[in-house]
């Protein structure tokens, strides 16, 4: 008689609890506590304009993470290796086109190795004008990382 009144009673907290759990968003990261500013550089090396794409909207979740706890993302965006071909207007859709301007906006800095851009035969004029031609990469990695931006290698 007893299990007859507490069946209800515990699928109903059963129920309850996960749905409670479902609804929870995760915590904010402590990790940025009582930063004022969050430096990091990406080291982006891919090779088809899909990954691109999708790592340039992770890139501005990341952007809109850091800055929802009222702290300032300083990010760099360093492509090297193949990455270089797809970053011409050419090569862009009006996804990849959009998301760089988005990023651009919000202060976000891409840079384009010139080393890859020789190897690879692309032509610095028909770099997507968000991009900014550097020498080379390696130097720039090495100037932030003694400049303290944490760097992030995307593959």
């Amino acid at each position: 008689m007893l299990v007859r009144y507490l069946m209800p009673i515990l699928l109903f907290m059963l129920i309850c609890s996960s749905s409670l759990h479902a609804a929870q968003k995760p915590a904010a990261n402590e990790a940025l506590a009582e930063l004022e500013t969050a430096k990091v550089v990406f080291d982006v090396r891919l090779a088809d304009l899909d990954s691109l794409i999708f790592n340039l909207k992770l890139l501005d979740e990341t952007w809109k993470g850091i800055a929802a706890q009222d702290v300032k993302p300083e990010m760099i965006v360093a492509f090297r290796g193949p990455t270089v071909k797809l970053l011409t207007s050419a090569e862009l859709d009006e996804e990849a086109l959009h998301l760089f301007r988005v990023l651009k906006k919000k202060g976000v800095r891409f840079e384009a190795c010139g080393v890859a851009m020789r190897i690879f035969k692309v032509a610095p004029a028909g770099l997507t004008p968000e991009v900014k031609l550097v020498a080379n990469v390696f130097n720039s990695l090495i100037g932030y990382q003694s400049k303290n931006y944490a760097m992030i290698v995307i593959n």
